[in-house]
């Protein structure tokens, strides 16, 4: 009989376990859902129309910004916030491309963070927004931003690492000539600053036919050297001595 109270309890306790945090979960992704909708609707449209009204439904009265700006210390009050937002131009008026992204929300009972990305005039905003829900409604309590622009703009653009497998057929007569002018261009490649490696063979079951392993650093790096001074030498050197005056090329990528 004992045993079966405790059965029944430990059931018991799971049972109510499992619908509390089924009901946490649901509670959670509602105030996901409640705050998502507030940004899409009133926190983006706002900023992009300029419209203050609309923007103080999601500010509470004590919200204070700070951050950064063009690398410039930001500081201010809501009022003062909303005081700029409604003497300037909205970025609905200037015509400029604008966009308001939501990056992550996450919530615990009353209190949330969203990381949200916002595009205007020159800027590129990240923001962390934390918000509070006071009397069963999400409000902003405090904004934190920084002006990534500038690193958007320099960020360099870096292409894949280049490797190729190039294949040479020599025209009976001409092995010495072609050997001799890969050699060089073997030389004069492997002194390039952005060249890995670049090794010249020869086929051992066809000894008129070179293979060369090349490998750069980037796509840039491997275009810089087909018009290097060297790599022209060495195509008006075989010009003629090789089948076709084809050089076979296999571009090569590491294993995903």
């Amino acid at each position: 009989m004992k045993t079966l109270l405790i059965t029944a309890f430990l059931s018991c306790s799971l049972l109510t376990l499992k619908a509390q945090n089924k009901t946490k979960m649901e509670t959670q992704k509602e105030s996901i859902t409640a705050i998502s909708h507030l940004l899409e609707n009133n926190y983006f449209k706002g900023i992009y129309e300029g419209d203050t009204a609309l923007l103080g439904t999601v500010y509470h009265k004590g919200t204070l910004l700070f951050g950064d700006v063009k690398g410039q210390p930001y500081a201010k009050t809501l009022e003062q916030y909303l005081d700029g937002v409604k003497n300037r131009q909205s970025p609905k008026e200037s015509g400029k491309p604008f966009k308001g992204e939501i990056l992550n929300i996450r919530v615990i009972n009353s209190i949330a963070v969203a990381e949200i990305k916002v595009t205007m005039y020159d800027f590129i905003y990240q923001e962390f927004l934390s918000f509070h829900k006071i009397d069963g409604k999400w409000f902003l309590v405090n904004k934190m931003i920084s002006d990534i622009a500038d690193q958007a703009a320099v960020a360099p653009v870096v292409s894949a690492k280049t490797v190729v497998i190039a294949t040479i057929h020599i025209l009976p007569g001409f092995e010495k000539e072609v050997k001799d002018a890969a050699k060089i261009m073997e030389v004069a490649s492997n002194k390039e600053t952005d060249c890995e490696q670049f090794v010249a063979n020869v086929q051992n079951d066809s000894p008129q036919t070179i293979v060369i392993y090349e490998a750069y650093k980037s796509e840039e790096a491997f275009k810089l050297h087909k018009t290097s001074p060297h790599a022209k030498a060495f195509f008006a050197a075989v010009k003629g001595k090789i089948v076709n005056d084809k050089i076979e090329t296999i571009f090569l990528s590491d294993l995903k």
